[in-house]
């Protein structure tokens, strides 16, 4: 092979090389470019993914009725109507047309009772109960929520759905969820009205007490489930025996701290007493005693023996005898559903007890409300603190 022939041969390779090359690097710029691609159209798919999920929650905010109330409720955004008390219907009967009343009424009106921390579960049920009749009287459907501040349900949480509505019924039917999700939906302060019942008198006052009787039925009834519970408690406790005395009495935070303008308790003893009065004269089957009191409780045992009945939370609690604190603010009390629900079961039972003997407690007041009357009461009055 001469010079020529070999320089020749060198160039074909050379240029078959390139060739090579150029047809290698062809292929892999479009294995590149369709990686990239591919990483690029997920990329974008992503991001426009979120663009409209943006989008979605600002329109959902703006037009979502639900939404609206929820922040105004936590926002604590309550607005104070001042609804004026008519004296000249203050038993009016019109109210007990359930039908009638809810059918004309068309405003929502969300009541929230956040002045009163301390407050026990009846005060507010005495409470609700004036502001229910308020509202209907002046054209509103009344919603009563206690989840979206602190109080004795919820504690020192909020909750975003109604602790309320665990134990009690809500007007013409409407629940708490139907209600915010309403167009013409307002949020106002629960305040104390005329059209309550009255703590101090409603034991003695029937026309108080059976229209009051009646108007919770219709609009606060307590929930069926409870309501069978009771019955099946009943049972276990009594029996078939109806002859029963209940006694409710409240100690602890009453007779510690003192708080002014409560009615000041019996003592113990007296308490007892009187019982043996009652026992002596009606000879009871059994002898039901209501009381968050250890203290209390344990004296009735030692005397009462097991004629003494009474149910506690299923988690027990024990107190603190704190005289700067409220019973409500207790840590194994504030918020504490499981004892919210043992508590309404107590007066639930005392309510349909034969005879009645208690101190003067929205407690007693709820037990008036919710019975048809009593054979027998011997409801204390020793003034206030």
């Amino acid at each position: 092979m001469n010079l020529n022939e070999a320089s020749k041969l060198i160039k074909k390779e050379q240029s078959n090389n390139a060739e090579q090359k150029q047809t290698n690097d062809k292929k892999a710029i479009p294995n590149f470019s369709e990686k990239q691609k591919g990483v690029m159209i997920n990329i974008i798919l992503i991001i426009i993914l979120i663009i409209f999920l943006i989008i979605s929650l600002i329109i959902y905010i703006i037009n979502n009725k639900t939404m609206n109330i929820y922040l105004r409720l936590f926002q604590k955004q309550n607005y104070t109507l001042t609804l004026p008390s008519n004296e000249k219907t203050k038993y009016d009967i019109s109210l007990l047309d359930e039908k009638k009343i809810c059918s004309t009424n068309k405003k929502f009106a969300i009541l929230r009772r956040t002045t009163c921390v301390p407050c026990g579960l009846f005060s507010y049920y005495i409470v609700h109960l004036g502001c229910i009749i308020n509202y209907l009287k002046h054209g509103y459907i009344p919603i009563l929520e206690v989840g979206s501040f602190p109080n004795v349900f919820t504690g020192g949480k909020l909750s975003d759905d109604n602790p309320w509505e665990q134990f009690f019924n809500q007007p013409c039917g409407y629940t708490f969820e139907e209600v915010v999700r309403k167009k013409d939906v307002k949020i106002f302060e629960c305040v104390c009205v005329s059209d309550m019942p009255d703590e101090k008198t409603v034991y003695s006052n029937n026309i108080m007490r059976d229209y009051h009787h009646q108007i919770q039925e219709k609009y606060m009834g307590i929930k069926n489930e409870l309501l069978l519970e009771s019955e099946k408690l009943w049972k276990n406790l009594f029996g078939d025996s109806k002859n029963i005395l209940g006694i409710l009495l409240r100690g602890t935070d009453y007779t510690s701290r003192r708080p002014p303008g409560h009615a000041k308790p019996p003592s113990i003893n007296r308490a007892i007493n009187d019982t043996l009065k009652m026992d002596d004269k009606y000879k009871y089957d059994f002898i039901f005693l209501a009381t968050e009191d250890y203290k209390i409780r344990n004296k009735f045992i030692k005397k009462f023996r097991e004629k003494l009945k009474y149910i506690l939370p299923e988690k027990p609690v024990y107190y603190n005898y704190d005289r700067k604190n409220f019973l409500s603010f207790n840590i194994k009390v504030y918020g504490n559903m499981n004892f919210m629900k043992t508590y309404v079961l107590s007066i639930i039972i005392l309510s349909k007890c034969e005879d009645i003997i208690s101190a003067r407690t929205s407690g007693a007041a709820g037990v008036f409300i919710l019975s048809k009357g009593f054979r027998n009461s011997l409801v204390y009055y020793l003034g206030e603190y």
